[in-house]
């Protein structure tokens, strides 16, 4: 919340301290905080009821505050025991702080450390100094550079853009009585024991117990999620609860709590966290690991090979040359530089960038960078119902009018009378009102939810052209209220369950009463109809039953539904008795009032249904309309077994029946957010990649837990949006399918860059590799053309394939969830075939290039090497060209396919191209060329290159046309299965741990099954020794505890068979007695 305005006390020369201070008040900060959180009334009935409280607090009931208090040492002293209305959000990352944190990142710290050895050998040994080795250590510093500062500018601009939506609009007035008059402060200005007045449509500025009031009303939103309006008393609830708003009524409250004591901070304090890592980033580091690995293999092997020779060397009387063991150090060196992928934390961040910048044009404002990524594995969505599905305002959809039903609102037939009265009863009989929000373009509801649904029906009887009601630019039921004064009101009460209004006769003496109520009482008193047509005719028992059909009909959809009458009497208003005279009532109709769904809603379900998502409502409302809703969006589909659940049966469940049913279930319906959360974490222990939506601040813990969360940013609480991983700008719940479909476009991308990405360093590092240990000293790929290559090419390539538009086909595949390989079998098979093709072209060129490309006589020794070397590299980049073209399609045959739709990726193919000729032709003729490894080349030499590159071409479509049992890893099918094996493995495992915990001290089991799996696993001759003695151990264990009065458990397991044809393990546990 805003800080506190008020102007600080004269300094004292010696300030008791916070804890003096506190106790001068007769009741703690943390006492009132738990009597709010718990809703614990003994609190306010021990201290004496609300006058004892206020005493408590040092104020009054009536007057406030006074002026004492609100001064000098006493203002202070209530400060330090209570605190102040401000909440202090965490301050956002500066540029240099989110530059630390890029640091972080495992490929980022590898390539500093292969910077710095470049570094050293490049700028301390004398022969590369003057080759211009440190050019190598340069650029990758360059480009460490270029990553670190691009990850934080994005992830600096996007928070200042988050903080401009999300800034806190709390410095707004409230009203309080200090000193026995009413004041207007700011919000952050309100203290604990202020009396603050309000009325229908103001926000609770913190949390307090309620004085006095009529009709007084919060809707709880906000905090509860469903928007049902709570009536405030002293004797049934008194709470009142910050950040929630008055929807009907007038009334008082004393301030018990605020700032970060109050449930709005308190909530706010759990979602300062760090986030967790995301699946993606998982992945990435065993992927670096794994590639560091296997270039330190390539190198060793590269160190040891030109050992071993340059021993034999020595030996056969050649000299023992040292330079040659430094030469060795550095290529081993080069080739660790190599193999690790420079250009992939660039092709990440543009790819998340660029799918950002996307995102934010569809509405979607992405708090954090990863959670594109992740929404694309997502397999969960848990979704809150009220303002994330429906649009948060009850709305009259259905009608049952003149004895017929209408499913369509307004009813197209009504005539003008009809419609004049219809009208008359809903604006006359009512508290509510409506207000336009031009900020939001919306219309706001204040007051009675179910009372502004019927002035919503008003307007849409004004623009159908029906009753007559003149056109402007203010509300319909305004204009009816200024023509028909109300002279007396009968408020509804629990016992009558109607609301009646008297107000003169328009149509001469007398009164005319109008009626509202539950219509399975209202609809008795009756003895009349009005017609669509506005004739009225008698209300027979057959109209009487086809009523009460309809009332059971429209409620077993979810509906709520109100009967609306009326009655012209002869009494004049002011006769009118004290109980109103409701008998032989003229029905005008039953309405049926909902939440109704956005329109929107069904078909975002159906997308990410389609996309293997599975979606699910969570909710406070009852099952039967919560069922209701989930079957109209699409949620709850017969056949799918799909489960409907209710949050006290789901709470009774033991864990093991939690988990069972955690992806099963479709409809939560009477949840607390405790069961959000707990489903949230269920799933993601799992194995899910889950996802939550909501708006409300119950939503926030569940947000903040879930591997992506979303806020919508127009109806969402500044709480929720500070939880979400994704702000929904337009609050379009199809925005989450858009994000979705973007999420798997990254990891796509990714995917594309890293099969073009490991290309490249299998062929360098095996081609480096072969070489030296052929006893080639002049490497065919010198340090800074491969540099160039993994730099530059790579980082254009990077570029080119992030840039890619998503296809409409990634949303009909499944999610690539938590389990999927970010190297999966079709990605191996395409890098095998195409590695294999471009490093024999290079060991061809390499080996038997001099003749083939009739390179004899053109120079001495160092040219002609220097000319093949020229010609191999140039090769090595045209291949890279068109593999970079083979990696848009990894399965599909036809790698053109909407390529025109990708301008930006054929602008840097053929920028890529531009620029390597440029690189040839000019760095190639200058004294540079030479000295780092290449020279330019003629006309002959680059039409070679080019088709030996454009030969990649059907090379890969032969690799796509491969079946995929010959190549090596997993396809996302099979790793998902696996993971969903060993999630089960898992729970069978929590659950024996579970049983052996309630084994007594001595006891010994002994587990077939589990001596099955372990000779499953009994791959080495340890294994195998110590599954072979577990009987003998078994038998020794029981003969020494058989006479101590133990038992033996035996586990029978699950029958499977084992690789051996034993089938008994020791499972012992041993326990002291």
């Amino acid at each position: 919340m805003v800080r506190n305005i008020l102007p600080d006390p004269a300094p004292l020369l010696a300030s008791p301290s916070a804890s003096e201070m506190s106790a001068s008040f007769a009741i703690s900060a943390g006492a009132l905080e738990e009597a709010i959180t718990e809703r614990d009334k003994s609190v306010v009935i021990d201290a004496g009821g609300v006058l004892g409280l206020a005493k408590q607090l040092k104020t009054d009931v009536k007057h406030g505050l006074s002026d004492a208090e609100l001064a000098g040492a006493a203002l202070e002293a209530r400060q330090n025991a209570f605190g102040r209305n401000e909440f202090e959000y965490p301050p956002p990352k500066s540029f240099l702080q989110l530059c630390a944190a890029a640091f972080n990142d495992l490929t980022i710290q590898i390539l500093c450390v292969a910077a710095l050895i470049s570094l050293g050998i490049g700028a301390g040994v004398r022969s590369h100094r003057e080759e211009y080795g440190y050019l190598e250590g340069i650029a990758i510093v360059v480009v460490v550079c270029f990553v670190v500062f691009l990850q934080a500018g994005i992830d600096y601009s996007k928070e200042l853009k988050f903080r401009q939506l999300n800034s806190v609009k709390d410095n707004y007035a409230v009203k309080v009585v200090r000193g026995g008059v009413a004041r207007a402060v700011t919000a952050g200005e309100v203290l604990v024991g202020d009396l603050v007045e309000l009325v229908a449509g103001d926000k609770v500025p913190a949390d307090g117990i309620f004085v006095e009031g009529s009709k007084f009303k919060a809707n709880e939103a906000a905090m509860t999620g469903e928007p049902i309006d709570i009536g405030k008393d002293a004797e049934k609830d008194p709470f009142l609860l910050s950040g929630t708003s008055i929807s009907e009524g007038s009334g008082r409250f004393l301030v018990t709590c605020v700032g970060s004591r109050s449930q709005w901070g308190v909530i706010l304090k759990t979602l300062i966290v760090e986030p967790s890592s995301t699946p993606l980033q998982d992945r990435l580091d065993v992927l670096v690991v794994t590639v560091g690995n296997f270039g330190i293999g390539a190198a060793v092997l590269t160190f040891l090979a030109s050992m071993i020779r340059w021993i034999a060397n020595g030996a056969d009387g050649k000299g023992w040359d040292g330079l040659k063991v430094l030469e060795f150090m550095i290529n081993s060196v080069t080739i660790v530089v190599v193999a690790i992928p420079e250009g992939l934390p660039l092709a990440i961040t543009l790819g998340l960038a660029f799918a950002m910048r996307k995102m934010m044009m569809d509405q979607n404002l992405v708090r954090r960078l990863e959670a594109c990524e992740t929404m694309g594995s997502a397999t969960q969505l848990n979704a809150d119902k009220t303002g994330t599905l429906t649009q948060n305002r009850m709305t009259v959809t259905d009608g049952w009018f003149g004895g017929a039903q209408y499913d369509a609102m307004p009813p197209r037939d009504a005539s003008d009378a009809f419609a004049a009265m219809l009208a008359e009863s809903c604006c006359v009989n009512s508290d509510a009102n409506l207000a336009k929000d031009s900020e939001k373009g919306v219309v706001d509801h204040i007051g009675s939810k179910t009372e502004c649904a019927l002035l919503q029906l008003v307007e849409d009887l004004r623009a159908a052209g029906a009753g007559g009601m003149a056109a402007s630019d203010g509300f319909a039921y305004v204009g009816i209220r200024e023509a028909h004064e109300v002279a007396q009101r009968y408020h509804f009460t629990s016992a009558r369950k109607r609301m009646s209004t008297a107000i003169a006769n328009p149509g001469g003496n007398g009164t005319r009463l109008h009626c509202k109520g539950a219509s399975e009482i209202v609809v008795k008193m009756c003895s009349k109809m009005m017609k669509t047509d506005g004739s009225v005719v008698d209300f027979k028992q057959a109209d009487l039953a086809a009523a009460n059909e309809a009332i059971t009909a429209m409620a077993s959809t979810g509906l709520r539904t109100l009967c609306v009458a009326y009655v012209d009497l002869n009494a004049s208003p002011s006769a009118l008795p004290e109980e109103p005279p409701e008998d032989n009532l003229t029905l005008l109709g039953i309405v049926g009032i909902k939440d109704p769904i956005r329109p929107e809603t069904a078909e975002a379900v159906r997308l990410l249904r389609g996309a293997g998502v599975v979606v699910r409502m969570v909710t406070g409302d009852n099952v039967l309309t919560a069922q209701a809703i989930a079957k109209e969006a699409g949620i709850l589909v017969e056949g799918d077994g799909g489960l409907v659940l209710e949050g006290p049966a789901f709470r009774k469940m033991s864990q093991k029946e939690k988990e069972s049913v955690a992806t099963k279930i479709r409809v939560l319906a009477r949840s607390s957010p405790a069961d959000k959360l707990t489903l949230c974490n269920l799933q993601k222990s799992l194995g899910e990649v889950v996802s939550v939506t909501g708006d409300g601040t119950n939503d926030a813990p569940a947000l903040k837990d879930a591997d992506v969360g979303f806020a919508l940013g127009i109806a969402g609480t500044e709480i929720a949006k500070e939880a979400c991983d994704i702000v929904i700008l337009d609050d379009n719940i199809q925005s989450m399918a858009k994000a979705v479909l973007w999420g798997r476009n990254v990891f796509q991308s990714i995917r594309k860059f890293l099969q073009f990405q490991l290309v490249v360093n299998v062929v360098a590092v095996s081609l480096n590799f072969i070489s030296a240990c052929a006893g080639i000293e002049e490497l065919p790929l010198a340090a800074v053309p491969l540099l160039w290559v993994n730099m530059i090419m790579d980082s254009l390539g990077a570029l080119a394939l992030a840039t890619e538009p998503p296809s409409p086909k990634l949303m009909d595949r499944k999610p690539f969830g938590r389990s999927a390989p970010l190297v999966n079998k079709e990605m191996w098979r395409n890098i095998i075939v195409m590695s294999a093709y471009q490093l024999v072209v290079c060991l061809v060129l390499l080996f038997a290039g001099e003749d083939l490309l009739n390179l004899h006589g053109t120079g001495d020794h160092h040219y002609v090497v220097l000319r093949l070397n020229s010609v191999i590299f140039n090769s090595f980049v045209m291949m890279q060209v068109f593999s970079e073209i083979n990696a848009r399609k990894m399965s599909e045959l036809n790698v053109f396919e909407n390529i025109h739709k990708s301008p930006v990726f054929v602008s840097i193919i053929v920028l890529t191209v531009a620029t390597q000729v440029a690189f040839i032709e000019g760095v190639g003729r200058s004294v540079v060329g030479p000295a780092i490894g290449f020279m330019n080349l003629t006309g002959t030499e680059w039409l070679v290159s080019i088709i030996i590159g454009a030969i990649a071409l059907p090379v890969g479509l032969a690799a796509r046309l491969m079946p995929l049992r010959w190549f090596p890893g997993k396809t996302d099918e099979q790793a998902d299965k696996e993971a969903q094996d060993a999630a089960r493995a898992a729970q069978d495992a929590a659950a024996t741990a579970a049983e052996e915990e309630a084994l007594s001290d001595g006891d010994v089991r002994v587990s077939i099954s589990d001596a099955r799996r372990r000779w499953k696993k009994a791959k080495t001759f340890v294994n195998a020794y110590t599954a072979l003695t577990a009987p003998m151990t078994v038998q020794l264990a029981m003969s020494r505890k058989g006479s101590r009065g133990s038992r033996l458990v035996v586990d029978e397991g699950d029958g499977e068979t084992d690789d051996f044809g034993l089938g008994i393990s020791s499972g012992i546990k041993p326990k002291s007695l």
